[in-house]
């Protein structure tokens, strides 16, 4: 439904119409690392200390992102979320239905394979908490996330200060609006979408405009080549 949006509607209507795209969901401040670890939130809501800690216990090792790389939903999924899990300073979000998927996903490695995700946790010597408290952590977000996900409809996230969970609590009401109303903002993976796909076209429109002028080429084919829009 999402990508159905009309891509005008990315721009922002701020300063009178203005066609320039002014993100809320990027960084506006530092970040000291003596402030480390900032809060985690979820949908606006504050999550346990160490639930973002996805990758203290390396999903990959348990299920390989190569692994039913075809389907539409798998392991890969949980490759990409846990890549974004531990973003500080900035608004993320997924389908809430492929993140349900992941988080479920994940409870079944930390609840299934126990004894394995502390063997990970003890190797990790970055954290200032025991493996104890960071698996404790990370099962109890896992389930209030599910139970945020499933209730709410949606999944946004990020890492920082009480303005960050403000601007996420923005994030969410603006992408819960009509597309069509002025304060509508599409949630940042659509918009991360759009935009890793405007420059597949860029790439692929400047690839078919060198053929065009290659030579060899009926006039009508070249035309055609060249009617492709770069954006």
């Amino acid at each position: 439904m999402a990508l159905a949006i009309p891509f005008s509607s990315f721009a922002s209507r701020v300063g009178g119409g203005s066609a320039v795209y002014v993100s809320p969901l990027r960084r506006t401040m530092s970040y000291p690392e003596n402030d480390s670890p900032w809060t985690f939130y979820f949908n606006g809501v504050a999550m346990p200390k160490w639930g973002w800690c996805w990758g203290e216990i390396s999903p990959g090792s348990f299920n390989d992102p190569q692994k039913a790389w075809d389907r539409d939903v798998g392991p890969r999924d949980i490759y990409i979320l846990n890549c974004r899990i531990d973003h500080v300073g900035t608004i993320e979000s997924a389908d809430p239905e492929i993140f349900r998927y992941v988080v479920q996903e994940m409870l079944c490695i930390l609840l299934d394979k126990r004894e394995a995700v502390f063997e990970e946790l003890g190797r990790t010597a970055d954290l200032p908490a025991s493996p104890d408290e960071v698996y404790h952590d990370l099962v109890e977000a896992c389930f209030q996330m599910r139970e945020l996900v499933i209730r709410e409809r949606r999944a946004f996230w990020t890492r920082g200060y009480e303005a960050d969970r403000l601007r996420l609590v923005e994030a969410v009401r603006c992408a819960s609006l009509s597309w069509d109303n002025p304060d509508y903002a599409p949630p940042p993976h659509i918009c991360s979408l759009r935009s890793q796909l405007a420059s597949f076209y860029r790439d692929q429109a400047r690839t078919l405009h060198r053929v065009a002028s290659s030579g060899g080429l009926t006039k009508e084919l070249r035309k055609r080549l060249l009617d492709v829009s770069v954006v």
